[in-house]
């Protein structure tokens, strides 16, 4: 079986059409780049997912539209009986949003085994930003309810800084 590799920068709210279901997604990669109108109907319409990943695109810029978090009315099946690893990618927190989203899933997932969250990568001199990151990051822990079965782990990047010519 070959690998695709596919990206939406969608440019609208998406109308997704009700009562799908897509009952053998175990594994399922989103981009944050445009909101995160899809993340429910899709955690909705996969009731066997155990992974999830979602993953903030910096480099796709041009995707400047920002659809917000509406959290489910109902804790989607996947969630309750199916969801074992959490990964987001190049997270930041830039928007409340951001923050709602991990929390909602971290709180909700029952059988969650591990969640990562990597931070965006930052330059060990701005220290001011890497406090802040520390700081957010002990923030979100402290809001967590997730079992204490399931591995919380934080990772985050910094690079030195180039020598000046």
């Amino acid at each position: 079986m070959q690998n695709s590799y596919l990206f939406f920068c969608l440019m609208g709210q998406i109308k997704y059409p009700t009562g799908i279901v897509f009952h053998q997604l175990v594994s399922l990669e989103l981009f944050t780049s445009n909101g995160y109108n899809l993340l429910p109907l899709m955690l909705d319409s996969s009731p066997k997912l155990q992974i999830l990943k979602l993953t903030d695109p910096s480099t796709f810029a041009y995707c400047s539209l920002k659809w917000g978090w509406r959290q489910p009315k109902c804790v989607p099946e996947c969630l309750l009986f199916h969801l074992e690893t959490f990964v987001w990618t190049r997270y930041e927190w830039r928007l409340k949003d951001d923050k709602q989203v991990a929390l909602y899933i971290l709180n909700n997932a029952r059988r969650l085994k591990k969640a990562t969250l990597t931070t965006k990568t930052i330059d060990i001199t701005e220290l001011k930003k890497l406090e802040k990151r520390r700081e957010m990051l002990n923030q979100l822990a402290s809001e967590v309810k997730s079992p204490s079965s399931c591995q919380l782990v934080f990772e985050y990047a910094t690079f030195p800084r180039s020598p000046t010519m």
